[in-house]
């Protein structure tokens, strides 16, 4: 099938909902043919300690069964799923996911709330006149609520906040019961969280305040069919809404035009929010958006395949940001690649795997910026803290552990949380990358004469000229040092004479 033809597929796993949106390219345009909606409330089953209870589990492995039924046959290159607030907040997120991901048949990223915040731009600005001049976007999910001023198809400041419609709903409004000191506490509390935005916000501007996503669109959709504004939402629309909340008192009899049923149980928290949102920025309206999360997936997803991977300028950007001497990156790499692809065969590498240890190499020595002594230490600690656009916590994290791990000793620790297959995955790579990181050590652009890479079950075999190893006594001595140290982890690293 030519890839214009092909199909995408875009899933966002929100705190309230899960969507699923499928579309085609069609003459270098996104073309939308298929939404799926679920109201799950993941968020909701959250227990005391921060656990995914057995029977939202169940919900959300019913929702993405059928989900994965829609999107069988497709390839893993064409669809992209994330995970937000919910499962970021799920101590037992990891095991979740194992199940989910056989559910669905495909992979899932967890994000990061800012990751979240900059792809619900993406699919906001891709919905709207490009004339709008600066946005404020405001997302009220489940879980969190993304605050970002952009303009074009850029985000200029982003933030995300634990706050939204099922966990002020749950935090609020438990009983049931809408009084006037629990919505005055539901309001003051997303205010206070909104405070440490409000300076640095307003400094900046904007020109046009949008709402993305379902509580703004359900609030939007009363205030239109109660006839309390004709365009998007209103401070005075509001207020009508919270006498209605409050002459009524409990949110299953409430009754207002454009709720429907299903988001219900949630409005009330949802609505506290936006008054917030409204008082706090000091609003006087909120126009919807249709474009949202699973939106800017969708765009983003078109980007990396279409070689606009967002992922390749957040690492250009930090080479720049932390003065990376980009020589010796570059050796760095092409080494790598050459290994790669005299391996090629043995190694079975797919283009995440390449991409996340390429992206080790550019980065290795990141943590000079800090420090000479233990560079690889801060190194992953920044890496792993840094705001990366693109980059899922998972892809992050192991990166960060790629970087950790780059020299000395390997600590089983470092690979807590990878089952055995991802486990080995990352020790083929690291062991790639080491190889590469020991045979550049002189920082000489001199030729490598790597022969021959060949990868079994039991590890890294290597064969190299043995005149140029005979001529590198040092080299050697490191390289057996690399050895050793594989050993401990459990794999073979073997440096052989090509003769």
């Amino acid at each position: 099938m030519p890839k214009s033809q092909e199909t995408l597929a875009a899933i966002d796993l929100g705190s309230n909902s899960f969507h699923m949106l499928l579309a085609r390219i069609e003459n270098e345009q996104i073309q939308i043919v298929d939404r799926y909606k679920e109201m799950v409330r993941l968020a909701g089953g959250l227990d005391e300690k921060h656990n995914l209870t057995a029977e939202a589990q169940a919900i959300a492995l019913g929702c993405l069964e059928r989900f994965g039924q829609r999107i069988e046959g497709l390839k893993p290159g064409n669809v992209r799923v994330v995970g937000t607030n919910a499962l970021r907040q799920a101590r037992n997120s990891s095991e979740f996911l194992t199940k989910a991901e056989a559910a669905l048949g495909h992979s899932i990223d967890v994000i990061s709330g800012m990751e979240e915040a900059r792809l619900i731009y993406l699919g906001v600005a891709h919905s709207l006149p490009s004339d709008q001049g600066k946005r404020l976007v405001i997302d009220i999910g489940g879980g969190s609520t993304e605050v970002i001023i952009g303009e074009g198809f850029h985000t200029l400041q982003r933030e995300s906040l634990p706050m939204g419609c099922v966990r002020v709903t749950k935090n609020y409004f438990a009983d049931g019961k809408v009084t006037e000191s629990q919505w005055e506490q539901a309001v003051a509390h997303a205010k206070l969280e909104l405070l440490p935005l409000i300076r640095s916000y307003s400094e900046m501007g904007w020109d046009v305040a949008i709402g993305a996503s379902g509580t703004m669109r359900s609030v939007a959709d009363v205030q239109q069919a109660m006839g309390w504004s004709n365009d998007g939402m209103t401070m005075e629309g509001m207020r009508l809404i919270q006498d209605a909340l409050l002459a009524c008192g409990d949110i299953e009899k409430l009754e207002l035009k454009g709720l429907s049923d299903e988001r219900k149980p949630v409005f009330a928290g949802g609505a506290a929010v936006v008054s917030a949102i409204f008082e706090a920025f000091r609003l006087d309206r909120i126009r919807p958006s249709q474009g949202a999360l699973r939106e800017g997936v969708l765009y983003d997803l078109s980007g990396r395949r279409d070689h606009e991977d967002v992922r390749g300028r957040t690492i250009d950007h930090l080479l720049k940001r932390f003065h990376i001497d980009f020589s010796q990156a570059e050796r760095v790499m092409q080494l790598l690649i050459q290994i790669i692809e005299l391996g090629s065969e043995t190694l079975a590498l797919d283009d995440d795997d390449i991409a996340l240890v390429l992206w080790a190499a550019e980065l290795h020595e990141i943590g000079l910026a800090v420090a000479h002594s233990q560079a690889h230490k801060h190194g992953a600690y920044l890496i792993e803290h840094a705001d990366m656009p693109g980059f899922s916590q998972k892809e992050q994290r192991l990166l960060a552990v790629l970087i950790r791990a780059q020299r000395r000793s390997i600590r089983k620790k470092l690979f807590s949380g990878l089952n055995d297959q991802e486990r080995l995955r990352l020790l083929k790579l690291l062991a790639l990358l080491r190889v590469s990181l020991v045979l550049r050590r002189s920082r000489s652009d001199r030729p490598v004469p790597v022969k021959k890479v060949k990868w079994t079950e039991d590890g890294l075999t290597i064969r190299l000229d043995s005149s140029w190893l005979a001529a590198h006594p040092l080299t050697q001595t490191d390289l057996s040092r690399e050895s050793t140290y594989f050993k401990s982890a459990g794999i073979k690293f073997r440096v052989k004479s090509a003769d």
